[in-house]
């Protein structure tokens, strides 16, 4: 791991717990009641029953695809004043397919945490590459046609 906070580096291990065990509200309590999402296909702004709602539909298609763990790679902390810090992190999302070889695949992101009074929480998640598609091209899921 790189340089991160002891709360920071436990924060981000339980996101990549609540991952692999697929239980959404630890996962879900890890966002601020609104936050932003960005990626290359653009952004958008979620609050808390949104992001909620979303999760058990993408997790079940993870679990279907073969996904039993995610595991946290690499984590470097900037520390941008008081209470905020720009998280880089790296998942390992590891699949494995019955017969077919496992695969891993590596997930870049970077997060803006509100920290206060020790509790860190995701005001902002940027996904360096489209997630779904880099799965595609790694044959996790089928192409799009």
């Amino acid at each position: 791991m790189d340089v991160a906070t002891l709360i920071v580096q436990e924060f981000f291990d339980q996101y990549a717990r609540s991952r692999s065990t697929r239980d959404i509200d630890p996962l879900v309590s890890q966002y601020a009641d609104s936050c932003m999402f960005a990626g290359p296909n653009g952004a958008q702004v979620a609050d808390r029953p949104a992001i909620r709602a979303g999760f058990p539909k993408a997790l079940e298609l993870l679990k279907t695809a073969g996904h039993t763990s995610t595991t946290l790679a690499s984590l470097s902390e900037t520390k941008v004043d008081e209470c905020y810090a720009m998280v880089r992190a790296r998942f390992v999302w590891h699949f494995d397919r019955g017969g077919a070889p496992p695969v891993d695949v590596n997930v870049d992101s970077t997060f803006m945490v509100y920290i206060k009074s020790g509790i860190p929480e995701i005001v902002f998640q940027h996904e360096h590459d489209d997630f779904w598609q880099v799965l595609r091209t790694r044959g996790v899921l089928p192409s799009q046609g």
